[in-house]
């Protein structure tokens, strides 16, 4: 999420600058208003506004801008999710901003490259700021979250179904959680899954299921020795397990990996310790056929930039890779996609332009930037990859022509 919408609890810090100046330095030297604020901007720098000699493709063959958002009240702004792509390849996502109420939107861009909102945000008992991958179910129905709005402006599960009625599904009480973002995973019930940053009870966030017969029930509720502030929903393996991270909690208060077995029962099985593990993770994780997990700390590491790192089912880590923050990237932030034997995610930092990329991470261990951001074509943040054929697909939450961040594609070198 961008610094411009921390704004959901301006009295933690008094001032979004305040937010922006800070890093993700030792978890103990920080208040816990400092550590919902990075948990919610990470410590991703403002994206670039308007800018001047765009060229829709820098790298010919490679990166293509598809869209380049305009901003509210005809169009989105602030991307902060991966797209989500049907069986015709049309595309869907969601703009924090933007939108006839300034509260977010919901586009398409089909096949053919053209671009309209489905939905604007923010409208009466309506959820405002959604901030996650959107889900489309097997009879086409798209649903996703909010981060705030409904009936307790605590979030919503929402709902556009295939035959374009909108529906709030839920609407977050502040005992289940507040602050929802982060994709739904669905299991072959039609059960879906995900994160509340905040809320519950003692406050420290929650996972929650969202069944198919439209009951919620809180799976775990966060208390700090096991984790603060879940990031970016849950991954499931093939027996229905889900796992997940945290930003923040543990044993040295600098982020966790957890496991919700099918069965219902909670295992923390890693706290990151702030040294050459990392710490800190602000994206979600992957996972691979083999239950493997896979994700990036945004901080220390070897050389203070974060790590890439992976992670057996019983909680035993591998660091894969450290980043520099020179051209190789710092700061990774986005959510973490498997794809075969490589990793991709996003850093926020580094690259042939200070702006971050696309990385992509081996199993052995070998780094690539696959893409540097700047400001001409996208930059600010991105949530990470959605892959579809030969063809990754993302967001950034800022750059492009009007500066209010661009719906992209890209294919390997």
């Amino acid at each position: 999420m961008r610094i411009s919408h921390t704004l959901f609890h301006t009295a933690l810090l008094g001032s979004t600058l305040a937010v922006a100046a800070l890093a993700p330095a030792a978890a103990a030297s920080l208040s816990l208003a400092e550590k919902r604020a990075l948990a919610v901007t990470g410590n991703r720098p403002p994206a670039s506004r308007a800018v001047s000699g765009f060229s829709s493709v820098r790298e010919p063959g490679t990166y293509t801008v598809l869209h380049n958002f305009t901003g509210g009240p005809g169009d989105g702004q602030d991307a902060t999710a991966e797209p989500t792509l049907d069986k015709s390849g049309n595309i869907y996502g969601v703009t924090e901003e933007g939108g006839a109420n300034d509260a977010g939107a919901l586009f398409e861009i089909t096949a053919g490259g053209s671009e309209s909102l489905l939905h604007s945000f923010g409208g009466a008992g309506d959820g405002t700021a959604p901030d996650g991958a959107v889900s489309i179910d097997s009879s086409g129905n798209i649903i996703g979250t909010t981060n705030y709005g409904g009936a307790s402006d605590n979030g919503t599960i929402w709902e556009l179904a295939a035959k374009g009625t909108y529906s709030v599904l839920h609407s977050f009480a502040a005992d289940e959680g507040n602050f929802v973002r982060g994709h739904l995973v669905q299991d072959k019930k039609g059960n879906f899954y995900g994160t509340a940053l905040f809320g519950g009870t003692p406050g420290y966030g929650t996972v929650f299921e969202y069944s198919a017969k439209g009951k919620l029930t809180i799976l775990h509720a966060f208390d700090a020795t096991d984790g603060e502030y879940p990031e970016h929903g849950v991954v499931m393996d093939k027996d229905g397990n889900l796992y997940g991270a945290t930003a923040f909690g543990g044993a040295d208060d600098n982020g966790t990996v957890y496991k919700i077995s099918s069965k219902g029962s909670f295992t923390s099985l890693y706290s990151f310790t702030g040294g050459a593990d990392g710490g800190f993770i602000y994206g979600g994780i992957g996972i691979d056929k083999k239950g493997n997990l896979y994700g990036s700390t945004v901080s220390y590491g070897a050389s203070g930039n974060g790590t890439v790192f992976k992670m057996t089912s019983a909680g035993a880590l591998t660091t894969l890779y450290n980043f520099t923050g020179g051209a190789d990237g710092g700061g990774p932030e986005g959510d973490t996609l498997v794809v075969g034997k490589n990793i991709y995610g996003a850093a926020t930092t580094g690259g042939s332009s200070g702006d971050g990329g696309i990385y992509e991470v081996t199993t052995k261990g070998k780094e690539t930037m696959v893409q540097s951001f700047d400001a001409a074509d996208g930059d600010g943040y991105s949530a990470g990859l959605t892959a579809s054929g030969k063809f990754f697909y993302g967001t950034t939450a800022g750059g492009g022509t009007d500066g209010y961040g661009v719906v992209f594609s890209l294919t390997k070198k």
